[in-house]
């Protein structure tokens, strides 16, 4: 490897390193303020960059905010589908599934709280950007849900009704431990701290709505 590529590959390097930095900032920000209270300036500061600099990353602030989700998404969605090929039954694939989501958001708390800002796990809706990629990245983990649905209802593990009704409730059950877990922890200080409930509440309350009585 000649010495130009390896500049071109540290230079890469470092501006792959300071994207991460503003977007962890933006995140930050965004989870605490919402879009439209978000400023730029406050995002730059906390990233340790000018305005300026921003701008030589990001074109706008509509454009980081996509940007959160689709990294984030571009972790989600494969870590879903681990989960859903694990080979285990859907009766356990279902709460491995909630764990594992749980645990996403345990690793990413300020994206959680940006997440639930929207009232469930899909994006937040009432704030921009109207994005095709986005919207498609949250259907897509609802089809996965609705097939592991579909999986249990033939094995006759999982109850019957809509896969894709049931995979909206699963979601709404898992975001609502999300809540009860990040207000737990909503005055904390540092965004680590998050208060951890015992997943066998969640994992009970799965099995009452989902699971069908072994025979």
């Amino acid at each position: 490897m000649t010495e130009r590529n390896l500049r071109e590959q540290r230079r890469e390097h470092r501006r792959a390193f300071s994207r991460d930095q503003i977007l962890d900032a933006a995140e930050q920000v965004f989870a605490r303020e919402g879009f439209h209270d978000a400023s730029l300036r406050e995002i730059a500061e906390i990233a340790e960059f000018s305005v300026g600099a921003v701008y030589g990353f990001f074109p706008g602030k509509d454009h980081i905010y996509r940007e959160i989700f689709l990294r984030r998404a571009a972790e989600f969605l494969p870590g879903m589908s681990t989960v859903l090929s694990s080979g285990q039954p859907p009766r356990r694939q279902l709460l491995d599934l909630a764990d594992w989501q749980v645990g996403f958001f345990r690793r990413y708390p300020r994206f959680g709280r940006l997440v639930l800002r929207g009232g469930s796990i899909a994006p937040p809706l009432s704030e921009p950007p109207d994005d095709s990629q986005i919207l498609e990245n949250f259907r897509q983990s609802q089809r996965m849900q609705a097939d592991l649905f579909q999986r249990g209802q033939q094995a006759g593990e999982l109850r019957a009704g809509d896969p894709m009704l049931l995979a909206r409730m699963f979601s709404g059950l898992v975001s609502a431990f999300q809540v009860a877990e990040l207000a737990a922890d909503e005055d904390a200080p540092g965004a680590g701290d998050t208060e951890r409930l015992p997943l066998v509440i969640l994992h009970e309350v799965l099995e009452s709505a989902f699971v069908l009585p072994a025979a």
